[in-house]
């Protein structure tokens, strides 16, 4: 069966449909990874990480499908979500452009996207150099993502648990000793690591869909 690429994935309160959403994201970048564009992205060692971010941060949320993202929904998921969300260094901000311009060239080829022509005009060395400098700035960091960094500068493998429980254990332990510097809360509050680890999840979506602010 042909890959509709339009179908419902939400209900009623703009909540993703567990099962559905996730055959539809996995589907898309199956499709994606096998395609003409996907596969040059391949043969020089790279995965569909950014693209696969890209789907699942605007189904959850903002609670769209690619057909129906604007170019202002696009820049708020590279401009607002990335930065917040992606523990990843910013100078991965050209290869992440580069990889969603090969994925809603994708798009606009296969599916014949209205909205591909448009989301694609954003994706330029502008929106990369804006989203470099986003990346860079503590200041947009999340709860845990602020963690993830801080154990990344102390030397810990924050990609494996190990690492993390490792990193974890180090910074209770430095709290209980009144030492070390602390992650922080909104509102000046502070608490264990744990919150941090359970906050590493990133998959709770917001029930009404955010106003798209203009970056550019």
């Amino acid at each position: 069966m042909a890959f509709n690429i339009h179908q419902q994935v939400f209900d009623r309160d703009g909540m993703p449909l567990e099962k559905k959403a996730s055959q539809y994201h996995d589907q898309l970048i199956d499709l994606f990874v096998r395609s003409p564009e996907g596969q040059a992205l391949s043969e020089k060692g790279l995965e569909p990480a950014w693209a696969n971010m890209m789907v699942d941060f605007g189904m959850n949320y903002l609670g769209l499908t690619p057909p129906q993202m604007s170019p202002d929904d696009l820049l708020e998921i590279l401009l607002d979500l990335f930065p917040n969300k992606l523990s990843a260094s910013a100078d991965e901000a050209p290869a992440i452009i580069n990889e969603l311009q090969a994925f809603w060239k994708f798009l606009q080829r296969v599916f014949h996207l209205e909205n591909a022509a448009a989301c694609l005009s954003v994706l330029d060395e502008r929106t990369a150099r804006k989203l470099e400098t986003e990346m860079n700035d503590p200041a947009n960091f999340g709860i845990a993502k602020s963690f993830v960094m801080m154990g990344l500068q102390r030397g810990f493998d924050m990609s494996s648990e190990e690492g993390m429980n490792e990193w974890m254990a180090t910074y209770n332990a430095e709290l209980a000793g009144g030492i070390g510097p602390r992650v922080p809360l909104p509102g000046g509050r502070s608490t264990h690591a744990q919150l941090y680890l359970d906050s590493l999840k990133l998959r709770a979506p917001s029930s009404k869909r955010k106003k798209s602010r203009k970056r550019r």
